[in-house]
């Protein structure tokens, strides 16, 4: 047995451990189980993998440490290696969301003809817009609010359908914090949390909006849905 697995698996968690050090500005040794508890108040993957990694962290013991005739008494699986080198590589190159989600957004205007937004929406099978008043951010327009909006004006008998504005709409989402802002560098790991912190708030996230400065007055870059969340889990989770 020539232990390629074990020598892969060495390899890998020395390079995490590097990593953590780094994350936590480590200037002396810390013990492996605290460096993940210090790295995990810091760094969101980190903290959904810290028992993954105190358990790889057991396994690296039982390979250094505890050997029969010169032998590590411990041989890891070929896909706990591969899991192992995965964290490895997405803790010292984290995916952000300007490698996956950059794209041109389809957006409407307040004073656009609410008619017009939702044709936009039926087109591109969009549930929700993001709105502008000239360069500024003023909301999201969901499919959601609009059917409020038709609900109620079904009780009234004014201006016709066709007349109506975007803005007329936006005082029927029942949540106007229903988005959230993040640069083009902002890693997936902060983007599921964002999403995760929205829900544990029983609050829904409505999309998660990519702008050149992570603000609501900088130039629109991309939108982040639920409807991505599947693709985000793929490429952290994949091979």
């Amino acid at each position: 047995m020539d232990y390629e697995n074990s020598r892969r698996f060495i390899n890998a968690f020395i390079d995490i451990e590097s990593v953590l050090e780094k994350t936590v500005k480590s200037t002396h040794h810390m013990p492996f189980y605290q460096l993940v508890d210090t790295a995990a108040q810091i760094d969101p993957f980190v903290q959904d993998i810290a028992v993954e990694l105190k358990e790889y962290a057991d396994l690296r013991n039982a390979i250094v440490h505890e050997r029969i005739d010169d032998r590590p008494i411990a041989e890891p699986h070929y896909d706990v290696v591969k899991r192992l080198e995965k964290i490895r590589d997405l803790l010292e190159s984290p995916p952000i969301a300007a490698e996956y989600f950059l794209r041109d957004v389809v957006t409407c205007e307040l004073t656009e003809l609410l008619s017009d937004a939702a044709v936009k929406m039926l087109k591109n099978a969009f549930s929700k817009l993001p709105v502008y008043d000239g360069q500024r951010f003023v909301g999201l327009l969901t499919a959601e609010a609009i059917t409020y909006w038709l609900a109620d004006r079904f009780l009234e008998e004014e201006k016709p359908f066709k007349q109506e504005q975007v803005s007329s709409v936006l005082k029927y989402i029942d949540q106007p914090d229903n988005h959230y802002f993040i640069t083009p560098t902002c890693s997936l790991f902060e983007i599921l949390r964002v999403f995760d912190d929205y829900r544990h708030q029983g609050k829904r996230l409505q999309a998660i909006l990519v702008s050149s400065d992570g603000s609501k007055t900088g130039e629109l870059l991309g939108i982040i849905t639920n409807f991505d969340l599947p693709l985000i889990y793929h490429i952290i989770e994949g091979p």
